[in-house]
């Protein structure tokens, strides 16, 4: 009686849900921020669905679609405690740096780890080394194929940055081409800095999702709960930087 009790009062925090995902008891979608047990079954819609949750002194954990059988052709149904995959991934956090002035879009766009996944945050200034001028004739433009055509877009910026919005990934299936054009005595020269592929998310939802995991985490300790943020992010939505997770946790 002591275990059964024991099982029924565990809670697993949904942190992430991509695509459709059903509770079954209540046939309502479920939603970040819900408290599961163990012995909740979910159905996803798409074979491409995923959650994540975490549950206190357990750590993160992940459903994925493409890994369960049975349903039927239109769902596919999971019971928490036999589907649950702990989340084991790390990832090396680069040390902040007190004279941080902005991210080498060389390095920054770049990521084996997460398959040149790259976390964009929408509408929100990603801070540029000042080595890279920025005005009306030295920019940063993408380019990415869309129906069998070459698409070209300028970025909009700051002095600090460059910033990034829906409007301008549209079309987009696969990998962006991110390119910096400048000006020099013999004219306009652009140049490939990077090829990767973009995740854009709002900054609040991930703070939510952020604070969620603080929250049920069980962890005290600021560099290790760090670490779990990286580790969600990296692998539900893609690459970001040191100082934009330090935003997230703010």
């Amino acid at each position: 009686m002591i275990s059964l009790a024991f099982v029924q009062t565990e809670r697993y925090y949904v942190t992430f849900i991509k695509g459709t995902v059903l509770l079954k008891k209540t046939g309502k979608p479920v939603k970040i921020g819900d408290a599961l047990l163990p012995t909740d079954a979910l159905v996803f819609k798409e074979n491409s669905g995923k959650v994540s949750c975490i549950s206190p002194g357990k750590g993160r954990f992940d459903i994925s679609a493409a890994k369960l059988s049975g349903g039927n052709k239109n769902e596919l149904l999971a019971v928490l405690k036999s589907n649950l995959v702990p989340s084991t991934s790390t990832y090396r956090l680069s040390t902040r740096s007190l004279m941080f002035e902005g991210y080498d879009p060389k390095s920054y766009f770049v990521s084996s780890e997460t398959h040149d996944r790259i976390l964009l945050l929408r509408d929100e200034v990603l801070p540029i080394a000042p080595s890279y001028k920025m005005d009306n004739v030295n920019f940063f433009f993408i380019q990415y194929v869309s129906d069998s055509k070459t698409v070209t877009k300028k970025l909009a910026h700051t002095d600090k940055g460059v910033i990034f919005s829906d409007a301008d990934f549209s079309g987009i299936s696969s990998s962006i081409k991110f390119c910096y054009q400048e000006q020099t005595t013999s004219g306009p020269r652009s140049a490939m800095l990077a090829e990767f592929v973009p995740v854009l998310a709002g900054k609040e939802e991930l703070r939510q999702e952020a604070k969620l995991i603080a929250a049920h985490s069980g962890i005290a300790d600021k560099k290790k709960l760090k670490e779990y943020i990286t580790g969600h992010v990296f692998d539900n939505y893609g690459k970001i930087g040191t100082q934009e997770i330090d935003k997230l946790m703010q």
